[in-house]
């Protein structure tokens, strides 16, 4: 199964280039939620969000999709996209789509979920996660937590 994680604004804003993180709020509650759902599990970003986190999470299998000559003995570097997409789509292991993006739009066809954590209010930013209303994504659940709320869709 592909399933893409990823944390928005109200206007789906999901990154700010000045920022220590990478993102465009500080909340712990999202960080503690993504940390609990990746850990022990296979995850997927493109080269600049592995960049901006600087270091493989621990306790996960990461890939790094990478159109650049890139070597780091800590992660498994990709060059195709694709081939990754194709050899976890109807695998009984779950890949997390962690970003950036442009890693976003190319999941977005053929990926079975989204978990959306849905941050309150509007940031400043310039990264935004693509529209996904024309996928066929359906919201199956709403998980309300203290600072943000979990969106739950599935594609039919």
């Amino acid at each position: 199964m592909i399933s893409i994680i990823v944390a928005t604004d109200e206007n789906l804003l999901i990154g700010q280039k000045d920022s220590k993180t990478g993102l465009p709020w500080n909340v712990p509650e999202d960080l503690k939620h993504f940390k609990a759902t990746t850990l022990n599990q296979t995850i997927l970003m493109g080269l600049t969000t592995y960049k901006a986190i600087g270091r493989p999470l621990p306790n996960r299998h990461t890939i790094v999709v990478a159109d650049v000559p890139f070597e780091d003995e800590r992660v498994e570097v990709r060059d195709s996209l694709t081939d990754v997409l194709n050899e976890y789509k109807n695998s009984d292991q779950t890949l997390y789509i962690c970003g950036g993006a442009s890693i976003y739009r190319q999941c977005l066809g053929v990926a079975d979920e989204l978990l959306l954590s849905r941050i309150p209010g509007t940031h400043t930013g310039e990264t935004y996660f693509p529209d996904f209303s024309v996928y066929g994504y359906q919201l199956v659940e709403t998980k309300p937590f203290e600072t943000f709320t979990l969106e739950i869709y599935r594609r039919s």
